[in-house]
């Protein structure tokens, strides 16, 4: 059991250090103009897709669970994280010539760092009150 929770702990860091890395490759394709083929319309697209299809599909996916609604709804609103979409996208386009290719990885990297902006304010918040609404459900009554 020991080892388990060391080897857990251990890949946990190891998963931080990667992710790290890749948040400050992509601060770098930022900076480097990444959104530069990013119109109103892949924006509207963008803010669709992180408000509401993400969440509507995530909750849908989620029925039939016996997770509480508030999980379901804080799972829905997180998602799961964008650093698949890059790998996804980089495959997708390595087998298929896009024409717009440009223009799909200026919305990928839109949704991406709205996505890293929207849950990285809200959070702590939300899963501090996801939290509380559990504790109290499952608190045991102290005897006197």
């Amino acid at each position: 059991h020991r080892y388990h929770q060391n080897l857990h702990a251990f890949t946990s860091q190891v998963e931080r250090i990667l992710l790290g890395i890749v948040l400050l490759l992509f601060g770098g394709a930022l900076v480097k103009g990444i959104l530069n083929h990013l119109t109103s319309s892949l924006a509207g697209f963008g803010l669709i897709f992180i408000f509401i299809l993400r969440p509507l599909c995530g909750y849908l996916a989620l029925i039939g669970t016996s997770l509480h609604l508030k999980e379901k709804l804080a799972i829905s609103f997180f998602g799961i994280r964008g650093v698949g979409s890059i790998y996804y996208l980089a495959f997708g386009i390595s087998l298929f010539p896009f024409e717009d290719a440009a223009a799909l990885w200026s919305l990928t990297a839109f949704i991406i760092l709205l996505s890293i902006v929207l849950h990285g304010l809200t959070a702590v918040v939300t899963m501090g009150k996801v939290s509380e609404e559990f504790s109290e459900e499952t608190e045991v009554p102290v005897k006197e």
